[in-house]
């Protein structure tokens, strides 16, 4: 009898377009159509830890600059597109997330993020997150190149591990939209 009122709450929060939504404790995914335990602290720990999603994204003021920023990933992404992300990652990488490499005429190389480029200069954010400028004469080559791309966590991470990185990840916001 309990499962009646869950079941329209579900279908309301659905046809309202929400991807999930609060109750007792729980995270409830319409798309799903179940509730996960709330368990963010967890898929934090994850998040820093043994899933080693830092070495690429941000969150704040912790992590790489060369993937996506995630800081308000549960703002703009739903639960079921964050499953799909973490198990099928995919393959395609959005242009402001592509590697830019340079080597300079005396053979350093760079990888980062290509800010802007015009006939005489470029910059880039380096891969530790400092602005880097470079004065085309001083530039041998200069390219885009294919970053390794986002592992699967199929087989990787259990499922209700992968259930405690969606809940904290879906925890992320923007400032006011809490």
């Amino acid at each position: 009898m309990a499962q009646a009122p869950l079941f329209a709450m579900l279908l309301i929060a659905a046809a309202m377009g929400f991807s999930q939504f609060h109750l007792a404790g729980l995270v409830v995914s319409p798309s799903r159509g179940a509730a996960l335990p709330r368990r963010p602290l967890a898929g934090k720990a994850i998040f820093d830890g043994s899933g080693r999603c830092l070495s690429c994204h941000r969150v704040g003021a912790m992590g790489s600059v060369m993937g996506p920023n995630l800081s308000d990933v549960g703002s703009r992404v739903s639960a079921a597109a964050l499953r799909q992300s973490l198990v099928d990652p995919p393959t395609e990488i959005e242009p402001q997330n592509r590697l830019y490499e340079v080597v300079t005429r005396d053979g350093k190389t760079v990888r980062g993020k290509l800010l802007n480029q015009d006939p005489f200069s470029l910059q880039m954010l380096d891969s530790g997150g400092q602005l880097v400028a470079f004065v085309s004469s001083d530039v041998r080559d200069a390219h885009f190149v294919e970053p390794p791309a986002m592992p699967s966590y199929r087989g990787k991470l259990t499922s209700g591990q992968i259930d405690d990185l969606i809940a904290y990840l879906a925890s992320l916001r923007a400032p006011g939209d809490r």
